[in-house]
């Protein structure tokens, strides 16, 4: 074992000695007020072992728990028993008064400690719990969600291949187009799938840097207009160059994901909106629609993994519902925060934060 390594990184927990000498010496100040009062010294040292309880309690290490449970006794017999501030005492009964405190302190400090573990224990048992159920549902949603896309797919493209002579160009478009529609569907939710995955087990490179939000709003922009939602789209920004600190492509990815959820809830022809802003340094970014709405009931459940609403809005058949869900654990990634309202006449307004960039000039 190496002691030397292990001796080191507890000295050097600078913050966790500071905490305990400063519990220390609140009890002994309390034991003088205790003292003051003409309290008994049985309260004092319950004094000195509840500073060891939450010394044990606060502290990441045992050794911080044995070491008060040392100085407390010390403390105890050097301030408080007769000869004062002197390690000697006179009454027979109180090497057994010291005895049975630090035995106590001692026994505190160890609960304490296997009390902390056990609750490590079980927040790491929750977290792969978590995990599972996440996998599980996963697996559920994706061989029940995507029987159909992929049935009309294989569907489309047999009557292409066997019956092609019979079809007109018009109608050979409408073929191609709904296979391209369906095959970008599953292409976005597998990246929807893997990103959530990565972010809940940790391993998402999240790579934070300032990002002129223009850039990644319009970036956005641009692959949806690709896909031919059949809606236009209008961007506004509350003033020029607004930085954010951000992974650009994971924003990108929220906002597509929420321009396309707009799509979903208002009719083919209708203006979506991305409004950017600046408020108390947080860049705001807001896409809304002047569609059917969303219900109060249900504005905070969209972002709930494999939700997908029960209005009948949009194409029933994409309705795997993690497209929210992702916005939700990126934004949060970002310590920023994401959420659902009413559009003003009528249709819904998704808003998410983020934290406002700088960017750094050099004067040399």
């Amino acid at each position: 074992m190496d002691y030397e390594g292990k001796y080191k990184n507890i000295f050097s927990n600078i913050p966790d000695w500071i905490f305990t000498i400063g519990v220390m010496v609140t009890a002994t100040a309390l034991g003088y007020l205790f003292s003051i009062l003409m309290l008994s010294d049985t309260n004092i040292a319950m004094v000195y072992i509840l500073g060891v309880l939450i010394i044990s309690a606060y502290c990441d290490r045992q050794v911080f728990g044995i070491a008060a449970s040392a100085v407390s006794v010390i403390a105890f017999n050097f301030f408080f028993v007769d000869p004062f501030f002197s390690l000697r005492a006179h009454g027979r009964d109180y090497p057994m008064t010291f005895l049975t405190m630090f035995g106590v302190a001692f026994i505190t400090s160890t609960l304490a400690e296997k009390v902390k573990k056990q609750a490590r224990f079980s927040e790491q048992a929750r977290a792969v719990a978590q995990r599972e159920k996440l996998r599980a549902d996963l697996l559920r949603a994706i061989s029940h969600d995507l029987r159909t896309p992929l049935t009309a797919i294989s569907g489309n493209a047999s009557n292409l291949y066997s019956n092609s002579e019979q079809f007109s160009e018009e109608e050979k478009k409408l073929l191609y187009n709904d296979i391209y529609e369906d095959s970008m569907w599953l292409i976005n939710l597998s990246e929807n799938l893997l990103s959530i995955t990565r972010i809940e087990d940790g391993r998402m490179d999240i790579r934070i840097s300032p990002q002129l939000m223009e850039d990644v709003v319009e970036a956005a922009v641009a692959f949806c207009n690709r896909k031919s939602m059949g809606h236009r789209i209008k961007t506004a920004y509350e003033e020029e160059l607004i930085i954010a600190n951000i992974d650009a492509r994971l924003i990108t990815q929220v906002i597509i994901n929420l321009v396309e959820n707009a799509v979903k809830y208002s009719a083919k022809d209708t203006t979506i909106t991305i409004n950017v802003k600046r408020d108390n340094n947080k860049v705001v970014v807001s896409v809304a629609d002047n569609g059917m709405g969303i219900p109060d009931d249900e504005k905070q459940k969209v972002f709930d993994m494999f939700y997908s609403g029960n209005n009948g809005a949009g194409d029933g058949r994409r309705s795997l519902g993690v497209g929210l869900a992702l916005c939700k654990t990126i934004v949060e990634a970002h310590g920023g925060m994401i959420g659902i309202e009413d559009n003003t006449p009528s249709g819904t307004r998704a808003t998410f934060s983020v934290p406002e960039g700088r960017v750094e000039f050099d004067e040399s």
